[in-house]
């Protein structure tokens, strides 16, 4: 990809946790954002991530509005999509996110000569054959790559950190009321976290570098045991909570009863995931290809985890 000179970017998901840290980085680099949303008047705070007039919301009220997208497409040089679900709904499952709309979000880039940038996830290849959230991914990157060839870039990322996470913060709400954590099986599979703007920065590497390969693998400079990000929470909000063991088929149970609640804690194929390690395997480009030194977890966890500390900000480590 070319050197931007006032290109504009078009970003789907531009209101969740990766989308709304991207447009920032991004117009310091002179782009311009069409940020599509199903809901506008709700993100009008993302205008103020950039220059006045440089971000532009547009309302999209079906992810599959071929004719809208056009749109959208027309007036962009580069397409970048952040859409993505870690549970399915009613109304959202992972095959139409993960799959159906790359799929159909490819085939227009193709049409109308543009290059898509796709965020998916670490681990999903060996994951893909137990969980349903892997095989959407992966089937999803599939088509994009075949699709669109030399125009696409898929990033997969690892757990991602930052001040508004869900990771984090879910858990340390839940220790508010609950004497114990949960750890799924042992707690014992790997994880690779990413800060937020370190994966938002590899996008805007991406965008200005001419000569780039297909896939990259992100993942900050540690790996972790989910039963030591337990303990690093812990740590951080310091409070003392039983970590829990829970035996796989017991857990896939349990995720089969809390799925049912509209935001569930724990679902059948969150358990499939968490079998599996979700770190960089070193067969794809990585951050150093990008030249990129990500920031370790724990500078940024102070930022914001003491908000569950008692004492809060002035509590002492």
């Amino acid at each position: 990809m070319q050197k931007n000179l006032g290109k504009v970017a078009c970003i789907f998901g531009c209101s969740g946790f990766l989308g709304s840290n991207l447009i920032r980085p991004l117009t310091l680099k002179g782009w311009r954002i069409i940020a599509v949303t199903r809901f506008p008047y709700k993100n009008n705070r993302l205008k103020m991530y950039g220059p006045v007039g440089d971000v532009d919301l547009e309302k999209l009220n079906n992810l599959f509005d071929e004719e809208e997208i056009r749109k959208f497409l027309k007036a962009s040089d580069v397409v970048i999509n952040c859409v993505g679900i870690l549970n399915e709904s009613k109304q959202n499952s992972f095959e139409a996110i993960h799959t159906r709309f790359p799929a159909m979000l490819s085939k227009l880039c193709a049409e109308y000569d543009k290059s898509l940038i796709h965020i998916s996830s670490l681990g999903i290849e060996a994951s893909s054959a137990t969980s349903r959230y892997a095989k959407s991914k992966l089937e999803g990157e599939k088509i994009i790559l075949e699709t669109l060839k030399n125009k696409s870039i898929i990033l997969r990322s690892g757990l991602m950190v930052g001040t508004s996470d869900k990771f984090f913060n879910t858990l340390s709400s839940l220790c508010q009321i609950s004497p114990f954590l949960p750890l799924i099986g042992q707690g014992l599979n790997y994880i690779q976290p990413i800060v937020v703007t370190d994966a938002a920065k590899a996008i805007v590497e991406v965008l200005e570098k001419e000569e780039i390969n297909n896939i990259y693998e992100l993942g900050g400079p540690n790996t972790f045991t989910f039963k030591e990000l337990m303990e690093i929470l812990l740590k951080q909000i310091k409070k003392k909570r039983f970590l829990l063991p829970i035996p796989i088929p017991f857990a896939k149970v349990l995720g089969r009863i809390l799925q049912v609640m509209p935001k569930p804690l724990l679902t059948a194929d969150n358990v499939e995931l968490m079998q599996f390690d979700a770190i960089v395997s070193n067969k794809y480009s990585t951050l150093k290809d990008l030249k990129i030194s990500p920031k370790a977890i724990s500078e940024v966890l102070p930022s914001y985890m003491w908000r569950f500390r008692k004492g809060g900000q002035f509590a002492k480590l």
